[in-house]
């Protein structure tokens, strides 16, 4: 009888029960190692950040803060209402407070809205970033390789700029750098020249991103972060804020500590998009296929382990038969929604199978070019057969 290693995994609204051979091998975020709440998190990064006095020094009575939240941050909206209610607590009037969200996903801003009501602070204004809208951006100036840098507009016309990111792998697809500015945060012409490039040249995309970005956040003066390290069940393992440098270093440190790549000599990788519903979104399920890839041999599959229910448009593209490379290069100058992620997919999908786990019809994800799977027992067959079992958990990180 072959010993086998049980996993319990909360995947948005699902809880998926499977059963691993005992050799699968596991790659994983930071642990959770402590009962901390989330609001003291946030006062001890920020009464106490690293290289930087207490926040409440930095801040004047009458400056125009905007906290720039990137999009799929682990328990994004909890870390915002804390972050508010200290800021509300230390003397900050709610209608100097402007909540900048790095998608323009009105769910999100709605369930936002309703959780700071539910704390009296009603009167933070929350605002959705829609990168195809020029006017909502502000010239922050020009790069050094001539490229203009625009910002979105109440990040640009802010006194403090407070940044909120999710430190992931340097390879992730739009992975942020310490200042959280720039993709995320840039208008959509800055944000099509890093998907193609991320596209071409994968150590290119990482090179011009750094170096764009770091710009951006120079030029825009921010100084004070907070990143949020991801756990190995979706949530958050700990949060740092302080000196933007510092803060990003120590945060990669912690999320190497469990992460541990390995060499891509796996068949096949389960990669299990972790959290609540919040996190599962095409962008994350591009990244967990991102990640699994590196972890492959060259006739190696995926199986993404997700709750999604929806097809977005630029998800939708992928029902074509439309050429590869013709196909990415379209969705990587695209507006659509999702159209990166679906980019990201298409050019995984064309070296190797890819299963996706999900609450979508059958019907509906094949005629993405994807492999359906229905349930747990789908897994385990695909893993009896398999030479070589890597599972990642909260692989979007």
């Amino acid at each position: 009888m072959i010993q086998s290693t049980h996993y319990e995994l909360r995947i948005g609204d699902r809880v998926l029960a499977l059963k691993l051979p005992s050799h699968a091998i596991e790659l994983r975020p930071n642990t959770i190692t402590t009962d901390r709440t989330m609001q003291d998190w946030i006062e001890s990064c920020l009464n106490e950040p690293m290289e930087f006095p207490p926040l409440p020094l930095a801040i004047l009575d009458d400056d125009r803060i905007a906290i720039a939240v990137e999009d799929g941050v682990p328990e994004a909206n909890a870390i915002v209402c804390a972050l508010v209610r200290y800021l509300v607590q230390h003397g900050t009037q709610q209608t100097l407070i402007t909540v900048v969200l790095g998608s323009d996903n009105q769910d999100w801003r709605d369930r936002l809205l309703g959780e700071l009501a539910n704390h009296d602070l009603s009167e933070v204004r929350v605002v959705k970033h829609d990168p195809t809208n020029q006017e909502s951006h502000g010239y922050v100036g020009a790069s050094q390789s001539a490229d203009p840098i625009y910002i979105q507009r109440d990040l640009f016309e802010a006194e403090v700029v407070l940044p909120i990111y999710c430190i992931r792998t340097p390879e992730s697809p739009s992975a942020s750098d310490k200042y959280g500015m720039s993709p995320s945060f840039a208008n959509a012409d800055t944000q099509h020249r890093w998907n193609l490039a991320w596209l071409e040249d994968n150590v290119q995309h990482l090179h011009l991103q750094e170096k764009l970005s770091h710009e951006a956040g120079w030029l825009m003066g921010v100084q004070f972060a907070i990143a949020v390290v991801p756990s190995s069940d979706g949530r958050v393992s700990a949060i740092l804020g302080g000196n933007a440098d510092h803060v990003f270093r120590q945060a990669s440190e912690l999320v190497r500590i469990e992460s541990k790549p390995l060499n891509g000599n796996h068949s096949l990788v389960l990669a299990f998009v972790e959290g609540d519903r919040s996190q599962q979104s095409w962008m994350n399920i591009a990244r967990a296929a991102a990640h699994a890839d590196m972890q492959l041999d060259s006739q190696g599959s995926i199986v993404i382990c997700s709750d999604i229910d929806h097809l977005s448009i630029g998800m939708q593209q992928l029902a074509t038969d439309e050429q590869d490379e013709h196909l990415q290069r379209r969705l990587l100058k695209s507006d659509l929604e999702d159209a990166f992620a679906a980019a990201v997919i298409s050019s995984i999908q064309g070296r190797r199978s890819v299963y996706l786990m999900s609450k979508i019809p059958a019907s509906q994800i094949e005629s993405l070019g994807l492999a359906f799977i229905e349930n747990a027992e789908d897994i385990e067959r695909l893993c009896g057969s398999a030479d070589g079992v890597c599972a990642m958990r909260s692989a979007q990180f």
